[in-house]
């Protein structure tokens, strides 16, 4: 159906080194943006070989820092990537986290409504992490809500988490936005999520 391209750090020394070990350092400088587009480019570029190579139309999500979202020219290189290896409209997804509404939630909205304006599928990730509104959904015109792993590990056992989860899995459907939870490692977790209405993509 679909996959996040996800960057990994490989050392020739220190062997694999996952992203909670250096992202936070490159979010301390302009690396972050080059990183952001470094990825996005590597994805574009692998969607063009496997289409040339016969496989289907998938989605396929990158990250997008909350640095990266805020440059000047933010939209146009995304666009214009995305033409020069000719990816149809609505099959690459950006993905934000939801720290980026404490920064500007109207330049966000704007954004996302040029980027969908593009051909841009729009997902807001990690939501019920920390600044979550359920006020904020209805002006926000994103694609896809991501529900954060925290929101998922004790539904099962927990009826308050379960009516949460219910409740913005009405609120989305009702605003035509589709929900995926993240971090599913259980089937009773699973049978639980379709039981409050969050269907499969």
């Amino acid at each position: 159906t679909g996959a996040e391209v996800l960057a990994r750090w490989l050392s020739p020394r220190r062997g694999l080194i996952l992203p909670g070990n250096f992202i936070p350092l490159f979010e301390k400088s302009e690396l972050i943006v080059k990183l952001d587009r470094y990825m996005f480019e590597h994805a574009c570029r692998w969607y063009r070989s496997h289409l040339e190579q016969g496989g289907r139309p998938v989605s396929l999500a990158v990250n997008v820092s909350k640095a990266g979202l805020f440059q000047n020219d933010f939209v146009d290189y995304y666009t214009d990537i995305k033409a020069k290896y000719s990816i149809p409209d609505r099959v690459m997804e950006l993905e934000f986290t939801e720290s980026i509404l404490a920064a500007d939630t109207e330049l966000f909205a704007e954004l996302v409504v040029n980027l969908n304006a593009r051909g841009f599928i729009c997902s807001l990730d990690d939501f019920g992490s920390g600044y979550s509104s359920l006020n904020l959904l209805k002006n926000l015109p994103i694609d896809v809500l991501k529900l954060d792993k925290s929101m998922i590990d004790n539904i099962s056992s927990n009826p308050k988490t379960k009516a949460v989860v219910e409740s913005i899995s009405e609120i989305c459907t009702k605003l035509g936005i589709d929900m995926v939870a993240e971090g599913i490692e259980t089937e009773e977790q699973f049978s639980t999520l379709r039981s409050c209405g969050v269907g499969l993509a």
